[in-house]
């Protein structure tokens, strides 16, 4: 049977990998995936006008693989777009052009999906570099969208799905992220976004994923990434928060915005021309947000309340005597103000 034939048994699977001058990695990541012990698979490579020959990998070595080419760079979030609005499945894997799949990763991530309740499912991902520790405990987000470590035992329980690898059964011809984010959060938006409509998101440990990690994005500039980093974070807060919680949270987002500024301008964080980029365009799209936040916040039907009881109200994931202080003192405000979170 062909890998593109629909058989009657299995439902079609879209996988998406999005590329962006890949090609030392792209390679892998394709063998792996029509190694796949489920079938029957669509493979969908989106390239976002690379000039490193990774379009010429595909041609002649994958021929299967349905090819979109992008004339220009239109980052994760619009090509994974672009290539959802041609699948044909109906369940959709994004997977990152840098990562290796085991050979039952597919088969594993299906099976569990398809006789649960989760609305997106997650593979267990092992970036290179990462401390074995980090995978003992499973993170979550804070308040402001920042990664805090070691805060579920479960290793089932996540609060988003990572943009490396998931699956999700496709509702319609919706896409998956907003354009406008490129890159950086995206992931995040739309599990939050699930979470906010009822939907559930879970990790499955037995999905395995072999990721390098940030090999579209290292030639970019600390300016450039940042502001993708601090624009999406903030971008998050503004449309998923229920506006009770924002005005709530804005002690956090004053504070956290001017110490960043002032550990920038200090030389101790990120480029501060990124950061005030993110910060003005935001100013320079009110209009867009404004739209956008009313047709998430139309959608709703869980409060702020239940979808931070996954959250942390630690502002920050050091062992320190600093830092226990600090995230003590947010804990206090967080039950004064009302507001839900893990631990």
């Amino acid at each position: 049977m062909s890998v593109f034939e629909v058989s009657a048994a299995k439902p079609l699977v879209s996988i998406v990998i999005v590329n962006f001058n890949g090609a030392q990695v792209l390679r892998d990541c394709l063998t792996s995936v029509y190694a796949q012990s489920y079938r029957p698979i669509e493979v969908i490579v989106v390239d976002n006008a690379s000039v490193d020959g990774s379009v010429e990998i595909v041609r002649s070595e994958f021929p299967d693989a349905r090819l979109v080419i992008n004339s220009k760079n239109e980052g994760f979030a619009g090509g994974s777009n672009r290539g959802v609005s041609v699948a044909t499945g109906e369940y959709i894997a994004l997977l990152n052009n840098d990562a290796v799949v085991d050979k039952s990763w597919l088969a594993t991530l299906f099976g569990t999906l398809q006789g649960s309740t989760a609305c997106i499912l997650a593979s267990k991902v092992i970036t290179d570099g990462v401390p074995y520790a980090f995978y003992e405990m499973n993170g979550t987000l804070n308040y402001l969208g920042y990664n805090i470590p070691r805060k579920f035992s479960d290793l089932s329980k996540i609060f988003y799905a990572s943009g490396a690898s998931l699956l999700y059964r496709r509702l319609g011809n919706e896409y998956p992220f907003l354009d406008e984010f490129f890159l950086y959060h995206e992931d995040v938006f739309f599990c939050w976004r699930h979470r906010l409509r009822g939907g559930s998101v879970s990790m499955l440990q037995e999905s395995v994923v072999h990721h390098r990690g940030s090999v579209s994005t290292k030639r970019q500039s600390t300016s450039f990434i940042t502001f993708y980093q601090e624009r999406n974070r903030l971008l998050n807060c503004l449309l998923l928060y229920e506006r009770t919680t924002l005005v709530a949270l804005l002690p956090y987002i004053v504070l956290d915005m001017l110490g960043k500024i002032l550990l920038s301008v200090l030389g101790r964080r990120k480029s501060l021309k990124g950061i005030m980029r993110g910060y003005v365009w935001i100013a320079a799209h009110i209009a867009w947000l404004r739209e956008e936040r009313g047709k998430i916040q139309a959608e709703r039907t869980v409060p702020d309340k239940e979808i931070m009881r996954l959250m942390t109200a630690d502002v920050v994931g050091s062992n320190s005597s600093l830092a226990g202080f600090v995230n003590q003192l947010s804990r206090t405000y967080a039950r004064i103000a009302g507001l839900s979170y893990h631990v």
